[in-house]
């Protein structure tokens, strides 16, 4: 691509009218808006998050993941508070991700690439419109960037601001990295890379800039995902990852089939690209059996894609009262069964997507905890792995076999 002389600060205004045209899913239906197009045009001019050199440098150490040179550690919260962006609360987080990047290292032999759910994990997807609560139905809780998680029709109204509120926090969570020495200045593999998933398009479109080279990349996050909820080849949230030069990832779960999956790699790898993308695997330990085709199919079309293990979203369940919940057993044997389906059809089995926490919580069932109400389940969203069931999780990747996978 020939050289340009455009700042990687410059917006990229070209991909909105592509995108406006074409089906997303799981946006907020936004009251105002003139309001919303007063924060895009903010937000558009707005200094970039991350830079287009933190985008490469990531990109270039997935693709030696691809080689089996690393394994990779993503976690962090379901959905993240923006009072939880201090430097006191990065440093736990970081903290955190380098107690299980240790045991993921032990387990796998290689060293690991650690990326929080951090610094811009504000919106979240769901499974119905509205709720009930008190006889009253009201509009779910999409995240922090859209509304707030209180069950009153003034907490539940979406507000355009609120996504410069989630801009502002994701920059104090970057400041933070920063001055402990583990953002921009950091060495490669010392860093602590960011990823979100790339949901709230409002948001994430606002966030495109062009960079010198003269391609885009998403200034929002060095890693952005789509999930299972938003992965539809003809979609916008597809077509918005496959124009950017960041590395991406896609969720695939149950539902997913070959025809999908091999249609979602086409999109978003067409160049087949070490590190380009990234498979994120969310079966549930009692549908991982379904994942073995689609590993065999993306191998045999020549993708060389990473996959991770989400272990977290096919094992929600909720207690007798109604409290959603996830048993530490099976999110460990999910581990377990994806390590061996991926490692046995020739796919490069990367790492894990944990969905935890560096605070003493009781949200998920196991290794001595029981989720009740309380203020030991504070979750914004689904349930997080506290510390200790995070390391119990991590603990079960130990793969010898990984080594010779070609």
């Amino acid at each position: 691509m020939a050289q340009s002389s455009l700042p990687d600060t410059q917006h990229d205004p070209l991909l909105a009218p592509v995108l406006d045209d074409l089906p997303a899913r799981q946006q907020p239906d936004w009251p105002d808006a003139a309001h919303l197009a007063s924060v895009r045009a903010e937000l558009a001019s707005a200094p970039p998050l991350v830079t287009y050199d933190g985008v490469r440098g990531l990109r270039d150490l997935l693709g030696r993941a691809a080689e089996g040179d690393f394994c990779v550690l993503q976690a962090g919260d379901c959905a993240e508070d923006p009072a939880e962006c201090t430097i006191g609360d990065i440093s736990r987080k970081v903290d955190m991700l380098g107690v299980l990047g240790d045991i993921v290292r032990a387990g796998a032999g290689r060293p690991v690439i650690r990326v929080g759910r951090m610094a811009g994990q504000f919106a979240k997807p769901r499974s119905e419109k509205r709720e009930a609560h008190g006889g009253t139905w009201l509009p779910v809780y999409r995240g922090e960037m859209v509304n707030r998680p209180e069950p009153t029709p003034e907490a539940r109204r979406p507000d355009p601001s609120r996504m410069l509120t989630g801009y502002r926090a994701a920059r104090d969570a970057l400041t933070a990295l920063d001055t402990l020495g583990r953002g921009e200045r950091a060495a490669s593999q010392e860093r602590i890379w960011t990823s979100h998933e790339a949901l709230l398009l409002d948001y994430e479109v606002s966030m495109v800039r062009r960079h010198r080279a003269g391609g885009g990349y998403l200034a929002s996050t060095h890693w952005p995902w789509i999930g299972e909820r938003t992965r539809q080849p003809g979609g916008a949230h597809v077509r918005l990852l496959a124009e950017l030069d960041n590395p991406v990832a896609c969720k695939v779960g149950p539902t997913t089939t070959v025809e999908q999956v091999l249609a979602l790699c086409a999109a978003l790898d067409p160049g087949r690209a070490p590190g380009r993308l990234t498979l994120i695997a969310r079966f549930g330990a009692d549908r991982i059996a379904a994942l073995a085709p689609l590993v065999r199919a993306v191998r045999r079309a020549g993708h060389p894609v990473l996959w991770l293990s989400d272990p977290m979203h096919g094992n929600t369940v909720r207690t007798p009262d109604g409290l959603k919940t996830r048993r530490l057993d099976a999110i460990m044997s999910e581990i377990r069964r994806f390590v061996q389906i991926v490692t046995d059809g020739g796919g490069r089995c990367a790492g894990l997507h944990l969905e935890s926490s560096p605070h003493d919580i009781a949200e998920c069932d196991g290794a001595g905890f029981t989720p009740v109400r309380g203020p030991e389940y504070r979750t914004l969203c689904d349930p997080r792995l506290n510390l200790l069931q995070a390391v119990a999780a991590s603990a079960h990747w130990y793969v010898p076999a990984l080594r010779a996978v070609a």
